[in-house]
Order: C-alpha cells, then sequence, then structure tokens
C-alpha cells in the first residue's frame, strides 16, 4: 500500500526516516503533530503533503494512536489527494467569484454616480422650470425632458436592483406587511395612468386588515406597482384591470393582477421574465424598458415568494405573485405627526435666516442647488468646491445645516464627514450627503458615520425642500424653545 500512494518499494521504505518523505514545506506541522499524539495519545483528520519517488505530491490524511507502554505508533494513512485537489479549486473558484463580485459593486457604485450626476441636473432644472409658471408649449416640453429623465432614472434603478440580487447585496427587511395597505397605496398610485387611459379598476371592496404577508414593504410595492402599470399600459382603452386577493391553505397568500388585454402567445411565455426582451413591444408606443419583469421574478425570489403568469391571446393575461402568510403585529399607538408651518414652497418668510453650507465640486449641481435655495428666500447658501475648504467654512460659520457630496477633488465626502464629525464644533450640525451613488452599502455606512440623511441624484426637488426645512433649523429659533419655560 506504501509503495502504491510513495512509489518507494519496501526495502527503501524499511529503517528510513518517515520525515525525509514529507514535503520540506510541511515538515515543521508534522513534528508538531508528532509530538501532540505522544501526549494525547491519538490523532485524526490530520492532513500534509508527502512527495512520491517520481517528484508528484500526495496529499495524506492521517488517523494514529499512540502506545506509551509497548512505544508504538500505529497510524493509518488515506490518500486524498484528489479531494484536497477538487477543494482547492473550489477555494480558488470562491475566491475568484469573491473578487468578482468586489469588482461588480465597485463598477456599480462608480456608475451609479456617473449616470445619475448628469441626470440631476436634467431632472433638477427641469423641476424648477416647471415651478416657474411656463406657458403651455413650454410646459409640454418641458414634460418631455422630466418624462424622458425619469425613463431614464427607472431604467438605472432596475439594472443596479438586478445587479444587486446577482450579487448578493440586496439588502430586504422582511417583515409582516398588511396586505391591505399595500393594495391601497399602490392602486391609489395606478389610478392616474389608468384614468389617463379610461382603464377601469377593480378591486376587492374590503380586506382585512389583520390580513399580513411576509415581505418587504418597499419591494413588494414595487412588484405590484410593476404588475398594474404592465396591465394598465398594455391593456386598450377603456378596457378592465382587476386585483384580487386569496389564501392558498394556511400558509401562502396570492394576489392577481388580471387584464383584457392583448394577450401573450404561449411560445413567448418562457421569455417574459428575460431582462431586456419585451416580446416585440419595443416597435410599439408603449414606453418600457424590459427590465421589470425580470426585476419582480428576483425580488420573489428574494423575498422566498414566487411569481407566475397565464395568458390567453386575445383575451388578456393574469400575473401571479405567492407569498407567505404572517401574523398580524400587535398594534402599536404612535404619537401625532408634527405639523411644519412652512408655506407650500417650503419659504418661512415670517422666520429668521438660516445657513445653508453646500460642498461640491460640480458647477452644475451647484447652480442647481443655489436656485432651489433662492426661491425659499430664507436660506444664506454657502457653497465649497473642495472638503478641506469646506471643513474651514463649516468651522468658521457654524451653519445650521451642511449638503455634503462624496466625490471631491482633494479628498472624499466620507472623510469630510469624519472631520465634521470629530470637531467639536461642527459635531452637532446636520450633515446630508447628497450623491449619486444609490447603492444600500454606501447609504448604510455614511448614515452609520454620522450622517443625518441620505438623497440620492437626481434630486426629487420637492423632497429635497422638505428635507432643508426639517434638518435647517436655525439657531435663533433652537435659542428661543430653549429659553422657553417648561
Amino acid at each position: 500500500a506504501c509503495q502504491d500512494i510513495w512509489g518507494y518499494t519496501p526495502a527503501e521504505l524499511i529503517g528510513r526516516p518517515y520525515v525525509d518523505l514529507v514535503h520540506v514545506d510541511d515538515r515543521g506541522k508534522t513534528a508538531e503533530a508528532d509530538d501532540n499524539i505522544r501526549k494525547a495519545g491519538k490523532l485524526t483528520d490530520f492532513v500534509n503533503r508527502y512527495v512520491r519517488k517520481d517528484g508528484a505530491i500526495v496529499d495524506v490524511l492521517w488517523s494514529a494512536s499512540w502506545s506509551a507502554t509497548d512505544k508504538i505508533l500505529f497510524c493509518v494513512a488515506h490518500d486524498v489527494t484528489q479531494r484536497q485537489r477538487a477543494e482547492e479549486a473550489l477555494r480558488e473558484a470562491k475566491d475568484a467569484a469573491d473578487r468578482a463580485n468586489r469588482a461588480k459593486s465597485e463598477f456599480l457604485s462608480r456608475m451609479s454616480h456617473e449616470l445619475r450626476t448628469p441626470l440631476n441636473a436634467i431632472l433638477g432644472f427641469s423641476q424648477l422650470l416647471e415651478r416657474q409658471s411656463p406657458t403651455e408649449t413650454q410646459r409640454s416640453r418641458l414634460g418631455h425632458i422630466t418624462s424622458a429623465g425619469r425613463h431614464l432614472l427607472d431604467l438605472i434603478n432596475e439594472v443596479l436592483d438586478i445587479s444587486r440580487i446577482e450579487s448578493g447585496r440586496m439588502q430586504l427587511s422582511v417583515e409582516p406587511v398588511c396586505l391591505a395597505h399595500i393594495l391601497a397605496e399602490t392602486l391609489e398610485l395606478i389610478r392616474p395612468l389608468a384614468a389617463e387611459r379610461s382603464i377601469e379598476l377593480c378591486a376587492p371592496d374590503k380586506i382585512d386588515n389583520e390580513w399580513h404577508l411576509l415581505a418587504d414593504r418597499q419591494r413588494i410595492k414595487q412588484v405590484m406597482l410593476n404588475l398594474l402599470s404592465n396591465a394598465v399600459k398594455y391593456t386598450p382603452e377603456n378596457g378592465r384591470v382587476a386585483v384580487s386577493a386569496d389564501l392558498l391553505g394556511e400558509k401562502q397568500t396570492r394576489i392577481v393582477v388580471s387584464d383584457n388585454g392583448p394577450g401573450i402567445a404561449r411560445e413567448n411565455l418562457s421569455r417574459l421574465f428575460t431582462p431586456f426582451d419585451r416580446l416585440g413591444a419595443e416597435q410599439s408606443e408603449v414606453q418600457g424598458t424590459g427590465l421589470g419583469l425580470a426585476l419582480s421574478q428576483r425580488l420573489m425570489q428574494a423575498m422566498g415568494g414566487s411569481i407566475g403568469v397565464e395568458s390567453d391571446p386575445g383575451r388578456g393575461s393574469t400575473f401571479w405573485i405567492e407569498l407567505s402568510r404572517a401574523e398580524s403585529p400587535l398594534r402599536r399607538t404612535g404619537s401625532a405627526p408634527v405639523k411644519s408651518s412652512a408655506t407650500a414652497n417650503g419659504q418661512s418668510p415670517n422666520g429668521p435666516k438660516r445657513t445653508v453650507l453646500y460642498i461640491e465640486d460640480n458647477v452644475s449641481n451647484l447652480t442647481l442647488i443655489e436656485q432651489i435655495v433662492a426661491e425659499q428666500g430664507d436660506i444664506d447658501l454657502i457653497t465649497a468646491m473642495q472638503g478641506r475648504l469646506g471643513v474651514d467654512l463649516a468651522l468658521r460659520h457654524a451653519p445650521d445645516l451642511i449638503l455634503l457630496d462624496l466625490h471631491l477633488p482633494d479628498m472624499p465626502g466620507w472623510d469630510v464627514l469624519a472631520q465634521l464629525q470629530a470637531h467639536e464644533a461642527t459635531r452637532n450640525i446636520p450633515t446630508v450627503v447628497i450623491s449619486a451613488d444609490a447603492t444600500t452599502q454606501q447609504i448604510q455606512r455614511l448614515l452609520a458615520a454620522g450622517a443625518r440623511a441620505y438623497l440620492t441624484k437626481p434630486l426629487d426637488v420637492d423632497h429635497f425642500i422638505r428635507t432643508c426645512d426639517e434638518m435647517a433649523k436655525p439657531k435663533t429659533a433652537v435659542a428661543e424653545v430653549t429659553a422657553s419655560p417648561s
């Protein structure tokens, strides 16, 4: 047996120190194992490498026992070379996959930034122009710009979402979600689109509020909105789209979206969930990316659910999703919402001035924010195009709010945030990150590092104004509150 493993004849082996055959790199650990077995009395699952007579390397798995009385070491050796090679190949493949995933994540982060940055200017300025009483002709043209920009933004978001799921970086918060609330919210969002095409939306009159699903609230809404918008877009005018929900046994819930559109040929059903395959719809007037259903399928799988379709050409299609049922959480009472005293456009004409510092090197982004805050009338804006200058200005002026980009010419934005957090004078100033990097990992990283909020480009102007109103509390107002009697 030894001759089969190592290639030496019995005469060449008898009386020869075994360590002579051990691979030079494994002699140290072999000597250590030899010492340990004489103390413990036995050894299992020890692997080292031996060098055959022909120079080939053999991986050997040892089990051994030591008899102190008889001074005998009894060993059993197994040739595990093929297993070790397979495990090594598996480790190398895993390392290569990990490297590829890291490279993919870095690429996604970079592309997210590079694509969103110009979109920020396109959508930001078009929203500003829409707020400035344009003529009907101008409003129509602005509508085309905004629509095309948002379509491109949807495409970017869907590509990034699919890539995050495939690389295992999609962050989901799976919890009990009220089915009645999800259906009500998604139907409300889709009604304007249905009204434009005179599509009748049919839904259950009432669903028990105790009926819950196990899902990520944001992602299940994303899936439902995709199914409903597809049904409305592909159903002829004056058509009908119906939503229903059923229990499948005690553990599953099925939500169904049906339409009376043109339907899908049986031979095309297998292509429905293929990215960018629109089954010829790209030749029609219906706008789309060909990614919605592919993303929906991946999201359902990530939430532990499933999605499917049945279709009858000429009569319509029925899409369904299935998710696990969940126990209704205990009802908790919350505090009443705080009402803002700001005017409709976010302006507080009677309040004190607020100082906002914006650290950003992109000229179009700076101009956009300058024009947004100029409409508010109660904000003094200070700008800095370098990180170090931004920190200096923050220390000098103690602004009420700091807006921070992450990609700066002299230092990364997270280093700027770290310096702001390190200084006693700036630690408590709210810092809002404005970045084109919309990856979940990056957002969580900056929020954990001390950012109060994280806004992604392209900016939603109304949301940006609300965030400024919430975060930028003028120091005089704070002083008044602090001085008032309790």
